[in-house]
């Protein structure tokens, strides 16, 4: 999904301590914390950074652990490397990954779902089924719209080994059915139709897995928000004025 797309790959370049000791060598204060040559950390400054604090390190490891850090960014600028183009791109790539994840984050945070006793049922009658499916493959949506250079794959498996992506699908599909065009990445534009389900009949000997309703539950309401979520990014591409170079 685009959600997860967005934020693999985003790696805490500088935590906040580090950021503000490379933009600000001087703060005026009045309750000085620690100073390291002309960096001077105040108590409320140390008294922010320690709620970061590993849980593993004592308030002295700590302080000790920023004395370090701010004798490496002075060591660092003394250099010059907070000069290179190397080191501004990396706090421009930051800094934007920062803001997506962060909107990203918020988005979904704000997207109230519910799960049915009707969704529950389905997922548990598949969960002890065998689907028969096909999945029809257009390398575009060009392709997908004219009917042209399409793939045909037909599936026969128990629902318990299928992709999260294809549970989700199948869950609101009847046998017949087919689900609505999804792009998956450079993979192309997927439509799935569901043919069968089978029972699967345990025999004594074979463990039935026990149905996690909470686990289940808070499948289904991931997936639909990240359904709705990707819904509400492609709504901003589409109110966009996008050119690109052909």
């Amino acid at each position: 999904m685009k959600y997860i797309y967005y934020i693999i790959g985003i790696m805490v370049v500088f935590s906040g301590m580090t950021a503000y000791g490379l933009f600000n060598t001087r703060v005026e204060i009045s309750k000085p914390f620690l100073s390291v040559n002309d960096r001077i950390i105040s108590e409320a400054e140390f008294d922010t950074a320690l709620k970061r604090k590993p849980s593993y390190m004592s308030r002295e490891q700590f302080a000790e652990s920023l004395i370090d850090k701010q004798l490496l960014i002075q060591e660092a600028i003394r250099r010059e490397i907070n000069t290179e183009e190397s080191f501004r791109s990396s706090v421009e790539n930051f800094y934007e990954q920062s803001l997506v994840k962060i909107l990203l984050d918020r988005k979904l945070d704000s997207i109230i779902v519910d799960v049915t006793n009707e969704e529950m049922a389905k997922y548990e009658e598949l969960a002890q089924s065998k689907v028969v499916l096909t999945k029809i493959i257009y390398p575009t949506l060009k392709d997908m719209q004219e009917k042209t250079n399409e793939t045909v794959q037909d599936l026969e498996t128990d629902f318990v080994n299928l992709s999260d992506d294809l549970k989700f699908v199948l869950l609101f599909l009847q046998p017949g059915e087919s689900s609505k065009p999804r792009k998956k990445g450079m993979e192309g534009v997927m439509i799935y139709t569901l043919k069968e389900i089978r029972k699967i009949e345990k025999t004594d000997t074979e463990k039935i897995e026990e149905f996690n309703t909470k686990k289940v539950s808070l499948f289904i309401q991931d997936k639909k928000k990240e359904e709705l979520l990707d819904e509400w990014t492609d709504s901003i591409r589409k109110s966009a004025e996008i050119w690109r170079k052909k």
